[in-house]
């Protein structure tokens, strides 16, 4: 089996970086609030389920012989099914001669979303401001000089126009002359 991840035809850093990036992306534009508010949000939730953590460990101590047995059978289960889940996810990232590329796109856009969401400086609603804001501001730009495009266009043709006529003018006077 080490044969197989040593000897894989394409890498796979550029899916995860992409699905990093796309994940990240997406937790910008829909966060709620920035990081520092999630953070400190985050601080709040733990420290008051660390509280009915330590009441739960008191009452279950109560629990422990009963709890032991379901825990033995769950540890069980939990074994089957992670042996059946890892032949599966080995079958799906790594096929016979085809690797697929979903599971970790998968895996890592989600936590790209997950550390933005954790560092967002602004909220989503802020950031998808600020991009129509700059969105607008270059439309208006280009519309400027899409019109200053236009003068000079306009100014410039007949111009042009003139100027090619004078030296078409004067060349066949120049020819007219010589021969």
């Amino acid at each position: 089996m080490k044969e197989e991840y040593t000897h894989r035809k394409s890498s796979i850093l550029k899916p995860v970086l992409v699905g990093s990036a796309v994940g990240a992306g997406i937790a910008l534009l829909i966060a709620q609030k920035s990081g520092k508010e999630l953070r400190k949000d985050l601080e709040r939730f733990t420290a008051k389920t660390g509280k009915q953590v330590a009441e739960a460990i008191d009452e279950g101590r109560d629990l422990y012989v009963e709890g032991r047995k379901a825990v033995e059978k769950a540890v069980e289960t939990g074994r089957k099914t992670y042996d059946e889940g890892r032949e599966r996810l080995s079958e799906l990232v790594f096929k016979k001669k085809e690797r697929s590329f979903m599971v970790p796109i998968m895996v890592s856009g989600i936590l790209g979303a997950g550390i933005a969401f954790l560092l967002a400086p602004k909220t989503g609603k802020a950031v998808r401001e600020d991009l129509k804001r700059i969105a607008v501001d270059t439309r208006d730009k280009v519309d400027s000089l899409m019109e200053k495009g236009k003068v000079l266009a306009t100014e410039g043709i007949p111009r042009a126009m003139d100027a090619v006529s004078k030296a078409y003018n004067e060349e066949k006077k120049k020819i007219w002359h010589a021969a």
